[in-house]
């Protein structure tokens, strides 16, 4: 729970700033706190708990509690299942006077936008690129290179990779398989749920994109 960005965002009053600090505190026990117990500990009333509910858009008491204490659960499953990249990935980006060039084709380049996005806005010197043309020599040199493509198979993207790899970038890559063609060339292949061919055809749920999003952001931070 990001306290200042709430205190910014709902604009919170220094009783509200103290209920939110309260929750936060005693996030573990937020199921087994009940609305009048959490009015008595910061000693005012339910109807003041009730309008911060409704302040950040809750249907009431329960339904706050249900939302924070389901996305805390979501977290520690998601720190969990991609513990093992955590330490090379945070190795890989310590360095942030590295240029980070990140690709992404089809359906994965919206989501290497986003990461650009997100690495910029956190001081990296983030690039996304779309085109082999801007795949230049001037890239080689102080360069990591992540990558997102759910197959790996995209003829042009291996090229890519495959021309990193000879010069040495590091790469870090979102796939959904071994068995992808740029994951030998991957210094860092992270794997997103499983590869299925049959999702190509659209008739099924594709959650690989999304949960990259979500693998990237639990790996960023500590």
């Amino acid at each position: 729970m990001n306290i200042q960005h709430l205190i910014e965002k709902y604009e919170l009053n220094n009783l509200e700033k103290q209920i939110v600090s309260y929750m936060q505190k005693n996030i573990s026990q937020l199921k087994s706190i009940g609305i009048r117990q959490m009015a008595k500990d910061n000693y005012t009333s339910t109807s003041t708990i009730y309008k911060l509910c409704n302040k950040f858009g809750f249907k009431g008491y329960s339904d706050m509690i249900y939302h924070l204490t389901s996305a805390k659960d979501t977290t520690i499953n998601f720190n969990e299942k991609y513990l093992d990249y955590k330490k090379e990935f945070s190795s890989l980006m310590s360095d942030k006077s590295k240029r980070i060039i990140v690709f992404g084709l089809g359906f994965s380049a919206p989501i290497a936008e986003y990461i650009q996005q997100r690495l910029t806005l956190m001081g990296y010197q983030a690039l996304c690129v779309v085109h082999m043309e801007m795949f230049s020599q001037v890239f080689f040199e102080n360069t990591l290179m992540i990558v997102i493509s759910y197959s790996g198979k995209t003829r042009r993207l291996s090229e890519i990779v495959t021309t990193a790899s000879k010069n040495n970038i590091p790469i870090i890559s979102f796939i959904a398989s071994k068995e992808s063609p740029i994951y030998q060339d991957s210094t860092l292949p992270i794997i997103i749920g499983k590869y299925d061919s049959f999702l190509h055809d659209n008739s099924k749920p594709n959650f690989f994109f999304g949960e990259t999003i979500i693998a990237f952001e639990t790996l960023l931070f500590d």
